[in-house]
């Protein structure tokens, strides 16, 4: 089975509808109430169309709409809001980079990295519940403290999301041997989910960088990114 027949897989697909649903952000979800609602009607019926149309390389993926959150700084965050089919589309692409992923850099979980760690497949969440790994973290923290390290240092990489450039994502995910096909059908989905428009007018500007803020996947996604700079820290 190519890697794109298994992005369509009917279990891949229920799988990652269900990782939506369980999507613990409360007010991203909170967007979507009654398209989720709609959507459970029938969502096996549902995802057999999705499936039907990306075996044929029919599914055409929707432009999203987006938001402007204000932060504590005075910045703006754009959150992206993708159709339902959309979401669980760009959930069963990351399922299989999860998969990869973790196999590469299990190693770190709470121990190095603290955030989006893939439970499984047999997990009825995505991630690890983050209290778990807040517990952990702190007590890393404790531990650091205790052997002499008496600095803390904080960094925030600045609109990391948005600045991805979906050539270099193309990069990490062939080291991480993902299926060409899989890859195409990842970024001509984020090529339209990232597009911009101008104030006055209609016409999409496809720039082809950035992953959407918001859905479950994008942080998975971003450890294909994040990965290589955490290989460098054990390096250096």
């Amino acid at each position: 089975m190519s890697d794109l027949e298994a992005v369509f897989n009917l279990n891949n697909l229920r799988r990652a509808y269900q990782w939506v649903m369980s999507n613990p952000d409360a007010q991203y979800k909170s967007y979507f109430r009654d398209s989720y609602d709609a959507f459970a009607i029938a969502s096996d019926t549902h995802l057999k169309w999705i499936r039907q149309e990306g075996l044929k390389e029919r599914y055409q993926v929707s432009h999203a709409s987006k938001l402007l959150l204000p932060k504590p700084s005075g910045t703006l965050r754009p959150i992206t809001l993708l159709t339902v089919e959309d979401q669980i589309v760009y959930q069963a692409c990351v399922n299989l980079i999860a998969d990869i992923l973790k196999r590469k850099t299990r190693q770190r979980y709470e121990k190095r990295v603290f955030a989006h760690l893939y439970a499984g497949k047999s997990s009825p969440f995505f991630y690890f519940q983050w209290q778990r790994s807040y517990r952990k973290f702190g007590r890393r923290i404790e531990q650091a403290f205790n052997d002499g390290y008496h600095y803390v240092a904080n960094f925030d990489l600045a609109a990391f999301y948005d600045s991805i450039d979906h050539h270099v994502l193309r990069h990490f995910l062939a080291t991480l041997s993902i299926d060409e096909d899989t890859v195409d059908l990842l970024l001509r989905c984020l090529k339209v989910w990232t597009s911009s428009t101008w104030s006055n007018g209609q016409a999409n500007i496809y720039h082809e960088h950035g992953i959407p803020q918001g859905p479950l996947a994008s942080g998975m996604l971003s450890e294909a990114v994040l990965q290589h700079i955490d290989a460098a820290g054990e390096r250096g």
